[in-house]
């Protein structure tokens, strides 16, 4: 056998397909390998919905036929909270069934308050009796259909066009994370430039879909809190305290939160000057985005959203259902935390030299490896400060390469319809 036969074993493609792709860059080429295999992803998980979908039909066939047009229709508010870390995210996705909106939508329908996603329009949906009949219970009824890591909270009758995401005034963040050898004050000197009104562009993931993206916004206010909670106060290494970042303000960017606390720990941890915020604010010295790792999303909550004109009700019998709910949740949670703190104070113990113990940020929160999540140091490499790293690409350039490649993709698409 010929080395030649040895190096292509493989059948060799059609000439029609052969000249195709020789007429392809290698980086249109790669450019097409990454769509189909996205596609074959989008595929398999559009079965594996789509099994979903017919067993959830299945159910849905033996319910009672229920005339919508005979029902009349209201503008309503609803106010969730959700365990995220259970979910593939809020919004609903092409690739998976398992985000919040999914459970939600699959909700509302079977309590009948919508009749079909399509025809809902998000913030149209929901149905009531009118006069003297009682109000609908939303909480109860989408609770009795809901996971317990998904919960109806309150809801609120609104007028017909009003927004719950284009009339929100102001929404609240929370973020959670260990004291470890952070320096609160430090960290609090810095968190005070964010607020104001600023070009937050070096604090986010550019997201130049829009060919005049703009980063001004409001940051109200910015709070650095350690929390007292139990076991922490029981602690015998100081550094397991938890502690609450608050960011309050009128709209945020795409990773704003995650971003800020990356910036905010390298300066809590001696790493960064306090000034580092207030430069990078600074978009005329500092047009282009340093290299950085942003912060881990699993302790970064959207606590509160703020609305004018809008009065939530609150039914006090599910409310003390779902604390029940919660609670359970918290013992969970707060058993597993007590029984690993347990097994870390017996381990601390055992070491001799009290020096050489490891600290609690020596793990790392902005790092994303398997092995870290909760800390804040990355021992793997010297330390390189952040305005001295290489830069990304300008707003400017990442939206014209942007635009560059959408037509090319445009071209290539009409090539390939005509061929």
């Amino acid at each position: 056998m010929s080395n030649e036969e040895i190096k292509n074993p493989k059948r060799k493609l059609k000439s029609d397909d052969d000249e195709k792709w020789s007429q392809l860059s290698r980086e249109q080429i790669i450019q097409r390998c990454q769509q189909l295999e996205k596609h074959v992803e989008q595929l398999r998980n559009t079965i594996v919905k789509k099994k979903g979908k017919e067993s959830n039909e299945k159910k849905t066939k033996t319910m009672r036929p229920f005339d919508f047009s005979k029902q009349p229709k209201r503008h309503i508010f609803l106010k969730f909270f959700y365990l995220g870390w259970e979910y593939h995210g809020f919004v609903v996705q092409e690739t998976t069934s398992e985000t919040v909106e999914d459970f939600l939508f699959g909700a509302l329908m079977k309590t009948r308050l919508i009749e079909q996603r399509a025809t809902s329009n998000y913030h149209r949906c929901g149905r009531t009796d009118r006069g003297d009949t009682e109000e609908l219970d939303y909480v109860h009824m989408l609770n009795g259909v809901l996971p317990n890591s998904i919960r109806c909270v309150a809801w609120a009758s609104v007028p017909d066009g009003k927004s719950a995401r284009f009339d929100c005034i102001s929404r609240s963040y929370r973020y959670y994370f260990p004291k470890a050898n952070l320096d609160l004050d430090r960290i609090r000197q810095a968190a005070a430039d964010l607020v104001g009104t600023h070009d937050f562009r070096n604090f986010c993931k550019l997201d130049i879909t829009n060919s005049e993206p703009t980063f001004i916004r409001r940051i109200d206010n910015v709070t650095v809190e350690q929390l007292n909670s139990g076991h922490d106060l029981n602690s015998k290494n100081s550094g397991y305290e938890m502690c609450e970042l608050l960011v309050h303000g009128s709209g945020f960017l795409w990773h704003q939160i995650r971003c800020v606390v990356a910036i905010l720990i390298s300066i809590g941890q001696g790493k960064e000057d306090a000034s580092l915020v207030r430069m990078l604010l600074d978009i005329e010295k500092y047009p282009c985005t340093p290299n950085y790792q942003i912060a881990s999303e699993l302790p970064l909550v959207l606590f509160d959203c703020q609305f004018d004109g809008v009065d939530w009700i609150c039914d006090q019998a599910s409310l003390r259902i779902t604390i029940c709910h919660l609670q359970r949740h918290w013992a969970s949670f707060q058993i597993r935390a007590t029984m690993t703190k347990a097994m870390l104070d017996n381990l601390e113990n055992q070491i001799s030299d009290k020096q050489q113990l490891p600290i609690l940020g020596q793990l790392s929160i902005v790092d994303t490896d398997s092995n870290s999540l909760l800390g804040y140091n990355n021992t793997r490499r010297d330390y390189q400060p952040i305005l001295t790293r290489p830069v990304r690409e300008s707003v400017e350039a990442k939206v014209e390469k942007f635009q560059n490649k959408k037509t090319k993709l445009e071209t290539t698409d009409e090539i390939n319809q005509s061929d």
